[in-house]
């Protein structure tokens, strides 16, 4: 009587317990990884042998239904667009990862990784054939694949697709590559330059788009983001530099200069200076007045904005906003802003 209540289940008192059934630590074959994921699965909680085998069954068929990285088809379609991507001279290594999603199926990320300095020649066969080759290999399943390497000491990541590559924006970006130029980014008609934090202001910031080609080049300068985006407009004209130069090193902490072409709201050549004070504190129609005697006369420019610096916690700004035609503003809105930013460019001016 003794041993048979040492053998009771002290967890509780009700009739209808049962005792726990003994935990499998893994199932035959299972390289002892099964167990802990199931037990992790519940809380730490043994299940039935029953359940832990429906679902070792359940993964087992998801491996041989062809989905996931362990199946025997996305192994033999990895095999395969290794050895034909490495069959270019030009390929240093090839990365291919699988992961399955229930929406989409197979998603393919694939990363082609060139020798330094590659020629433009081997560089534009590998950009044209790569994408080809990928679904070939992988039939209708999801792809995403870029291309990277070093070209005259800049870091190029292209993305690939089913379209031809744009050969123009290859030649540009070939042509623009430098040490200074930290990251650049191609793949259709528009390339992008982030040269990272500089110690003054560059040289050779690109202002201009060519043969097509758009091109964006950032940079970090004393706590300031300067962005140019100059997608089909000439920017040449637009003296940048005296913008970013004439904002006082007061201001310059969280300031954000941006000249582009493709504003997201007006579509047209713009300008924008966020730095001029703190929403708080209201827009510095003085130092902002700088800035339109400035770019005044300018040609190139549509749009001015000039404000403080983004609110960081909604993100908003205070600033006035003003038209330009053939060099010269509106009144600004809003107007009474607008009028405060003028008669501070005009007294400043005399």
């Amino acid at each position: 009587m003794r041993r048979s209540e040492d053998l009771r289940w002290h967890h509780g008192s009700s009739s209808t317990q049962h005792p726990p059934l003994p935990v499998h630590r893994a199932l035959p074959g299972a390289s002892g990884r099964i167990g802990p994921v199931v037990m992790g699965l519940v809380g730490g909680k043994g299940l039935p042998r029953r359940m832990i085998l429906m679902g070792v069954g359940a993964l087992t068929l998801l491996a041989m239904s062809g989905c996931g990285s362990l199946s025997p088809g996305n192994i033999q379609a990895r095999r395969r667009i290794k050895q034909s991507l490495k069959s270019f001279d030009v390929v240093k290594s090839v990365n291919a990862e699988v992961e399955y999603n229930f929406e989409i199926g197979d998603s393919w990320t694939v990363l082609i990784v060139l020798n330094d300095d590659p020629g433009r020649e081997e560089t534009l066969a590998v950009l044209k054939d790569a994408y080809r080759l990928v679904k070939e290999a992988v039939g209708r399943s999801y792809v995403r694949l870029s291309a990277s390497w070093k070209q005259n000491g800049a870091s190029v990541s292209w993305s690939l697709s089913e379209n031809e590559p744009n050969e123009a924006a290859l030649d540009y970006l070939r042509d623009l590559a430098k040490p200074s130029m930290k990251s650049m980014d191609g793949g259709g008609r528009h390339i992008s330059v982030n040269r990272g934090e500089v110690k003054k202001f560059p040289d050779d910031v690109i202002m201009t788009p060519r043969s097509g080609v758009g091109v964006d080049d950032s940079f970090d300068l004393g706590g300031m983001t300067v962005k140019v985006n100059a997608g089909t407009t000439d920017f040449g004209s637009v003296p940048l530099r005296e913008v970013v130069d004439a904002i006082d090193s007061k201001y310059r902490k969280e300031a954000r200069v941006e000249l582009t072409d493709d504003h997201h709201v007006y579509e047209k050549p713009t300008l924008e200076v966020s730095a001029f004070g703190t929403v708080s504190e209201g827009l510095d129609a003085t130092a902002a007045a700088k800035v339109l005697n400035i770019v005044s006369g300018n040609q190139a420019l549509q749009s001015l904005y000039v404000s403080t610096v983004s609110d960081q916690s909604s993100g908003g700004t205070e600033g006035v906003r003003f038209q330009m035609d053939a060099g010269a503003f509106d009144a600004g809105y809003p107007p009474e802003e607008g009028a405060k930013v003028r008669a501070a460019a005009r007294e400043s001016a005399s």
